[in-house]
């Protein structure tokens, strides 16, 4: 419970009160150890559905675009500042898409970032949580991601659309 709360603060979690004895009574913790020390966390949980992350950034750019009669094109520049403001928020779809394994919270000590311990992590837990078999990459969703772990997401999972749960 030490590395936790020691995540949890790192990461901005608050510590709030929950009905249930223990809030990680459901899920499966997976540290990462390099020279004695936890650099790498993931807690994961069974899961039956999410949902597909959805960006509300679109671009209207090209409808308020005026054509000169030089072939030059200029934009509104308040719909540029919005569509800026916009571009990294997030929703998710209404129609649930099948999920096995939750990704509750990841984390990295920051001088051990970019090494693929994320990954590592997250690819013991899908070979691991259900016994006997690997949880395919379509059937991972994250909780409730930072603009990070929605980068991360994306990547790992090789979409542009990670399945997402407990949207906050």
């Amino acid at each position: 419970m030490e590395v936790k709360a020691i995540v949890d603060a790192e990461l901005g979690f608050s510590a709030t009160s929950v009905s249930k004895a223990n809030p990680l009574d459901d899920m499966t913790c997976y540290l990462y150890i390099s020279k004695k020390r936890v650099v790498g966390l993931l807690l994961v949980k069974h899961l039956k559905r999410a949902y597909e992350l959805i960006s509300a950034y679109y671009d209207q750019s090209h409808d308020d675009n005026i054509n000169d009669n030089d072939g030059s094109t200029h934009g509104n520049q308040h719909n540029t500042k919005m569509i800026n403001a916009q571009k990294d928020s997030y929703s998710r779809s209404l129609t649930p898409s099948k999920a096995m394994m939750g990704v509750h919270q990841i984390w990295c000590h920051r001088s051990h970032r970019k090494g693929g311990i994320a990954s590592k992590l997250c690819d013991a837990a899908r070979s691991c949580l259900i016994f006997g078999m690997t949880i395919p990459l379509e059937y991972v969703a994250f909780s409730s991601p930072t603009l990070d772990g929605v980068k991360f997401a994306k990547k790992y999972l090789s979409t542009k659309k990670p399945l997402v749960y407990d949207m906050s």
